[in-house]
């Protein structure tokens, strides 16, 4: 198969058809049409990666989120709902002509709804080495209680 790259782009395909269409593509929509380079996202946020998980105690919420201060973030828990936002500005150092764009820059915002019950007071949250903790303390779910006019079946 003949390269339909320019003169000056290798192809970057596998020898696949559908691989070397769907790479070209990519290149096209971003490159030609847009004037961005490959791998730019353009979206108005984007969802840095991040790991929900507890112990025995606690609920931890991990985000993968280089190149930020810990004054770039929001963490707030309301009704069950836990929100980070922020936004990861893009390092400026003269004008740059990128060929290849992954570390996603601009307004971020996740929100989780956690699977257990925490104390609303215990929340801490601390940034360090690229990633940012959030830590809750978890507590007992709630008695179950019984709507008024309920009625109880006996199972035969």
């Amino acid at each position: 198969m003949a390269d339909s790259g320019s003169p000056n782009r290798p192809s970057r395909g596998s020898g696949s058809l559908t691989v070397h269409l769907a790479d070209e593509l990519d290149v096209y929509f971003n490159e030609v049409a847009h004037g961005r380079p490959v791998g730019f996202v353009a979206s108005p946020k984007w969802k840095p990666r991040t790991d929900v998980y507890e112990t025995d105690d606690e609920l931890i919420v991990h985000m993968d989120i280089a190149g930020m201060r810990a004054e770039d973030f929001s963490v707030e828990l309301n009704d069950g709902i836990l929100k980070i936002a922020g936004e990861r500005i893009a390092r400026q150092q003269g004008k740059r002509h990128y060929h290849s764009m992954e570390v996603q820059i601009g307004p971020f915002e996740r929100r989780f709804r956690l699977p257990v019950v925490v104390d609303p007071d215990s929340i801490r949250a601390n940034y360090e080495q690229g990633f940012l903790e959030i830590r809750l303390t978890k507590q007992p779910p709630p008695p179950v209680t019984r709507a008024s006019g309920a009625q109880s079946v006996r199972v035969t």
